[in-house]
């Protein structure tokens, strides 16, 4: 008896144990909460540089489409007009200037209809001539002389070989695009306003703290130098890359086709620009409570983990058929102890219990598929009355009326009959007068295809099997201002279990998220849901009734998804019923593959 009081003594309660983990455990839960918002911050970070990317992407097709145009007219100029093939060559002193005019008049109508333009020169060393046309509008004097000057002074010191792309120059204190056109001896000079191309600034309700600019391969800002000095911002030369400067956050991308990054920068909010400091403290912190942990954990696995790894040990040998198996008494935590005390008294009554029955366990399975058929169709039915709802609501009578015909024709082939199976036949029509129903309730575009032989038409398969999955494309694929394409495919497979059944359905959606592409692929499992319920019951009827002989897979499509289902294919026989089978004889892991 004092034996027993001095083991008592020895005991650790739970509830004890458990203050001393709240304690131990409030400093990490904080430094997770920190974390977490830490991690919070880089998901700001990454939605502002994709928001960043996405707008210099825009912007960034309009400017080199913009000047590929440009190039392309310039570059016909060069190869079909016949005055600039005549500047090629020595004309007389009239013949040139007539030839340079016509020239000129040719660029002034591509001013006019491309107006990033400031100036073009049409230089010929042949003849000695510089002639040029200026968008006076959007260039100073000085911006202009400075062009006509660096003309002159390439016709006075000629290169035969010069630039075949664009690059960037200053002209009278301000940065243009430039790039010549023609050959070695005469050529079209074009100088392309930064200024005037298409830029998120412009538009009227746009960001005041947030602009795009251009920048050289060495980083040097082309435009709004003034601004990027007033607020501190220093560019980077990486090709493509985000980083901070100052208080605004930068995202830039290098164009090939014009030799400048594109940059997009915006303010940063206030004070997070500081988080980094924040964020070194948080991690000293961390360090210094991980350090704790393995003590902590070591007091856990000696008195709590160590005995329940016993448990579970002991668990799986009884669930192996041992079921003399047992828990250890001797515990140093009193709850544990009389939890072991109690399972091993249980586990001597169990004991002496007789086995479920064979035909118990038929019982359980086809509850299991009544509860199943019913569950569908509540369903169903809640689509049904938001949809007439939604049409009162609109005072569309005359629609709810041939709504409610069509979708009477649809209840019935519901409860024509309490057989779990019919006719392909059957169902595929089924399917085809709910997309009827379909396009006159909603007025939505929806097409449906059917391929399916007249050998399997005749086959028996579980009632609305297919039509939960048009119903789920109609419900979760429709995209606004596109055509729903729902395709049915319907073919019979050869395999060493006999004849299958291979029934395809896909849309071409917009797909579906990868939470339920993983579930919808997972095991089969018997758990309540509230929602997602139609495609996973008829994998649980589908399951019941065929077993391993079922295979079920969901696919991403190109575009839209993919469901395909394999079971057995059973004709009808004499009676109109398909053959029955016992669903505990066909009960397999779902796993087991296929061999077609």
């Amino acid at each position: 008896m004092g034996e027993k009081k001095r083991n008592r003594k020895r005991l650790y309660s739970i509830k004890k144990l458990q203050l001393a983990m709240i304690f131990l455990f409030i400093v990490p839960i904080l430094t997770l909460q920190l974390v977490q918002n830490a991690y919070s911050l880089q998901e700001f970070h990454s939605e502002m540089e994709q928001n960043g990317e996405g707008t210099i992407y825009l912007y960034q097709r309009q400017l080199e489409s913009d000047i590929g145009r440009i190039e392309t007219s310039i570059s016909g100029y060069w190869a079909q007009d016949y005055s600039h093939g005549r500047l090629l060559y020595r004309q007389s002193e009239l013949n040139a200037y007539r030839y340079s005019y016509d020239v000129i008049t040719e660029y002034k109508a591509l001013m006019s209809s491309e107006p990033t333009i400031a100036a073009m020169l049409i230089l010929s060393n042949e003849n000695r001539i510089l002639k040029g046309t200026f968008a006076e509008a959007t260039t100073t004097y000085e911006e202009r002389t400075a062009m006509w000057e660096y003309g002159a002074g390439l016709l006075k010191q000629w290169e035969e070989d010069f630039p075949k792309s664009w690059f960037p120059l200053s002209m009278g204190g301000r940065c243009f695009l430039v790039r010549f056109f023609g050959n070695r001896s005469a050529r079209t000079l074009c100088f392309i306003d930064l200024d005037q191309t298409v830029k998120p600034q412009d538009a009227p309700h746009f960001p005041e703290d947030s602009l795009m600019l251009y920048a050289d391969q060495e980083g040097n800002p082309l435009t709004s130098q003034a601004l990027l000095a007033d607020h501190g911002i220093f560019l980077k030369t990486e090709a493509r890359s985000s980083y901070f400067s100052g208080r605004h956050f930068i995202v830039q991308n290098y164009s090939a086709v014009t030799g400048m990054y594109i940059v997009f920068l915006e303010a940063y909010p206030g004070g997070l620009h500081k988080m980094n400091q924040i964020l070194i403290l948080i991690l000293f912190l961390s360090a210094f409570i991980l350090a704790l942990v393995p003590m902590l954990f070591l007091a856990l696995k000696r008195w709590y983990l160590k005995p329940m790894e016993h448990m579970t040990e002991t668990l799986k040998k009884i669930r192996s058929g041992k079921l003399d198996a047992r828990f250890r008494e001797e515990q140093k935590v009193e709850e544990l102890q009389q939890l072991s005390t109690s399972f091993n008294e249980m586990m001597d009554e169990v004991k002496n219990l007789k086995i479920e029955t064979y035909e118990k366990e038929i019982q359980v399975q086809y509850a299991e598929l009544q509860y199943l058929q019913l569950q569908i169709s509540p369903h169903f039915f809640l689509n049904i009355l938001k949809t007439l709802y939604g049409m009162a609501e609109g005072k569309k009578y005359d629609k709810i009326q041939n709504a409610i015909l069509m979708i009477s024709d649809h209840v019935r082939y519901i409860f024509h009959d309490n057989k779990d199976r019919v006719l392909l036949d059957t169902e595929l029509k089924h399917a085809e007068n709910y997309i009827r129903m379909q396009q006159y309730i909603t007025s939505h575009p929806i097409r449906l295809n059917i391929r399916a032989g007249e050998e399997v038409r005749e086959a028996m398969i579980p009632a609305l099997s297919i039509q939960t999955f048009v119903e789920n494309s109609c419900k979760h694929a429709l995209v606004p201002g596109k055509e729903l394409v729902i395709s049915l495919d319907v073919q019979p497979l050869d395999s060493e279990r006999g004849r299958l059944l291979d029934i395809s359905v896909s849309d071409n959606g917009p797909g579906i998220p990868p939470e339920l592409l993983k579930e919808y692929n997972g095991r089969v499992t018997f758990e309540h849901r509230e929602e997602h319920i139609g495609i996973l019951n008829v994998r649980q009827r589908l399951y019941l009734l065929y077993g391993g002989q079922f295979e079920f897979a969901c696919m991403e499509g190109n575009p839209g998804t993919i469901f395909e289902m394999v079971f057995p294919l059973d004709k009808i026989h004499g009676d109109g019923n398909a053959p029955a089978e016992n669903c505990v004889q066909r009960r397999r892991i779902c796993d087991e593959n296929i061999n077609c």
